[in-house]
């Protein structure tokens, strides 16, 4: 046993300390390329890329889905988070500082996801649920959310604001980098096997959105016949139950569709699935999609 562990030592401690590193690297460069601070906004609380977890990136608004505040779009992002907190003195008109992070957005990002005011839904759900933190809470007509995709780094970024009772304004803005091993460049190698199927890691759709659409539009066949499914396959979550799995999974193939079709590809060809952890596959330990060839 002695001899066992002691190998297994030698040969992964190296790869942890260099994905650490690589990791470090990339966080520094994220914040080096962040979305320019609102001019005067003083941050108040800031946290650096802590280790490696599964983090879920809200796509849409908040419902209530079986009598339950929660958002319908989900997706997993495995990678570190790092958040910094702002207080922006000396301003009341929750617009201006909206309008600055829109056009900040427009420059160098692929907007994913975004709401203002009472179309968000619950402040008191993104703030003390979803951001964790207290101090964003405030009236629903003076909140703000955005999600986008860093078009050089392919790193997720989240801001929320709002404007408290007291008219004092609060955003937090978090970077996501996205684990390296998630991000399989050599998507144009990717073809359907002897099975009609291409499987994939869940964070390879936003890493490169254009890349995998050149595939599929090359691969597809050109008979207006031809189908293809979205399934996405994911751990369930110790939160949850095996049907929330299900529906969760089933939503992120949606936004997943919904992003093919964006790229120009044909709704009427796209079919999409959730299965949770129904359909495991020892050899990817990430969350997947398998792409399906269907029978004309």
């Amino acid at each position: 046993m002695e001899y066992l562990t002691s190998r297994i030592d030698r040969t992964w401690l190296p790869r942890v300390l260099l994905s650490w590193l690589l990791l470090s690297l990339a966080i520094l460069t994220a914040a080096a390329a962040d979305l320019p601070v609102y001019p005067g906004a003083e941050l108040v609380e800031s946290q650096s890329g802590g280790a490696l977890e599964r983090n879920q990136v809200i796509l849409s608004s908040l419902k209530k889905i079986r009598n339950v505040l929660e958002p319908d779009r989900i997706i997993s992002v495995r990678g570190s988070r790092s958040t910094q907190t702002y207080y922006v003195p000396d301003v009341r008109n929750v617009e201006v500082v909206i309008d600055h992070y829109k056009d900040s957005a427009r420059q160098g990002y692929e907007t994913l996801f975004s709401c203002q005011g009472r179309s968000c839904g619950s402040s008191n759900y993104w703030a003390n649920t979803v951001f964790k933190n207290s101090i964003l809470y405030g009236p629903e007509q003076f909140q703000y959310y955005w999600v986008g995709l860093d078009s050089a780094t392919k790193y997720y970024h989240l801001v929320y604001l709002g404007r408290r009772g007291t008219q004092k304004i609060y955003l937090q803005h978090e970077v996501i980098v996205v684990e390296t091993q998630d991000i399989v460049g050599a998507i144009d190698g990717r073809r359907f096997g002897s099975t009609g199927v291409m499987r994939l890691p869940l964070a390879e759709f936003a890493t490169d959105l254009d890349g995998l659409t050149t595939v599929l539009l090359g691969q597809l066949p050109e008979s207006s016949n031809a189908r293809l499914a979205i399934v996405v396959h994911d751990y369930q979550q110790e939160s949850e139950t095996l049907q929330q799995a299900i529906d969760r999974t089933t939503n992120q193939a949606e936004v997943l569709k919904s992003q093919l079709i964006n790229q120009g590809l044909a709704g009427q060809r796209l079919e999409a699935y959730g299965v949770g952890p129904l359909s495991p596959y020892a050899e990817l330990r990430y969350p997947r999609v398998d792409l399906v060839l269907l029978p004309r």
